[in-house]
């Protein structure tokens, strides 16, 4: 099963935007999390429309993530996202919440949870995700990650996602 990458927009506007987006659909980029919390929802509907249709299936709407194995299981999103894994890169002080040994277990009960439910939810790992623990993600049994502060906070966001693509081992 490939594992998947999510990006996350940018939380403010800035100009360039949706043609560094659009760069990015042409270099792979497959799922975008709209997320502009300051934006009302007409705004943010303008924003979307702003982007070449044929990307149009590719932007989602922010969902949310959960920070427990716990809320997790409450969740009926078709991807959730679990935070933070790793020190977050665009909120200062937000640090990771589990080691590894605590990951892989939750993992397991949380897939063995999702038997019992008749789920197939996909789980994404969402903070601090950059390119190099990417392999390690997929090593814990993530499906995906969302990046948002390891593209947004590099002064080449295009260059960014693309080696983070690139260490995907699936």
């Amino acid at each position: 099963m490939p594992f998947d990458i999510a990006l996350i927009s940018s939380p403010e506007n800035f100009a360039g935007e949706h043609e560094i987006i659009e760069q990015m659909f042409e270099s792979g980029l497959k799922m975008l999390y709209a997320r502009k919390p300051q934006m009302p929802d007409p705004l943010l509907e303008r924003w979307i429309i702003g982007f070449d249709i044929k990307w149009h299936s590719y932007i989602l709407p922010w969902q949310g993530s959960a920070h427990s194995f716990e809320e997790l299981e409450k969740t009926n999103a078709n991807i959730c996202f679990l935070s933070p894994i790793f020190d977050s890169i665009s909120k200062f002080g937000y640090k990771a919440k589990y080691n590894s040994q605590e990951l892989k277990d939750g993992i397991l009960a949380w897939r063995d949870f999702q038997k019992k439910e008749n789920c197939s939810q996909k789980l994404f790992a969402l903070g601090g995700v950059a390119a190099e623990n990417i392999a390690e993600l997929e090593g814990l049994g993530f499906d995906g990650a969302a990046v948002l502060g390891a593209v947004w906070h590099n002064p080449d966001p295009v260059e960014a996602l693309l080696e983070i693509l690139n260490r995907r081992l699936g």
